[in-house]
């Protein structure tokens, strides 16, 4: 059982890394449009970003799927991008449309390729990297899923005690997010 949570907490421990700042702002940008009565779909966007992600992470990390890894630092920031302006558009305002989770799924396959080299390294020599897998995975759900609470409590915060629209919190999120994300794209510009 010590596989098992070694390998739990190693999934944890890399998305509330500094290194995977740009994983947490991808969770934060994706749920910037919703209310924190909200929260099932937000769990489920982050979800269908973890099933993205679980997919490429292992077929990167047995070379099935072979990408320049600057062109993956590039596209990374660029899908935070693309969130923050969705946000913009009417349609990325529906909190009822299942576009944010087919955005989530598939952005999360472009976020797996980008530490499926990290995973490939974690795991080299273990010969159980299916049973690395699982408990590796859920530990970045978890970790996902603390920063899915910590910004739907500090989105209610905004909301409920300063009086603030989500239209609001949604314009702010998203425009830093954008920004963040931007600085990032130019600075892994790969071309």
């Amino acid at each position: 059982m010590s596989g098992f949570s070694n390998y739990l907490r190693l999934g944890y421990e890399h998305i509330l890394s500094l290194d995977a700042l740009d994983h947490i702002l991808f969770i934060v940008a994706l749920m910037a449009v919703y209310q924190t009565k909200h929260w099932l779909k937000v769990v489920i966007a982050v979800s269908c970003f973890t099933l993205g992600h679980s997919l490429t992470l292992s077929l990167g990390a047995f070379d099935m799927v072979k990408i320049d890894k600057s062109l993956i630092e590039f596209l990374i920031p660029l899908t935070i991008v693309l969130t923050a302006l969705f946000n913009m558009t009417k349609a990325g305002q529906n909190v009822n449309s299942k576009s944010k989770y087919w955005i989530a799924g598939v952005f999360g396959l472009i976020h797996g390729l980008g530490f499926s080299n990290y995973y490939g390294m974690l795991v080299m020599g273990d010969g159980n990297y299916w049973q690395a897998l699982l408990p590796f995975n859920l530990g970045v759900e978890l970790a996902q899923l603390l920063v899915v609470l910590i910004m739907l409590v500090i989105m209610g915060i905004y909301t409920l005690i300063f009086n603030r629209k989500i239209r609001d919190w949604n314009l702010f999120v998203s425009g830093a997010a954008f920004g963040l994300a931007l600085i990032m794209c130019l600075e892994t510009w790969p071309f």
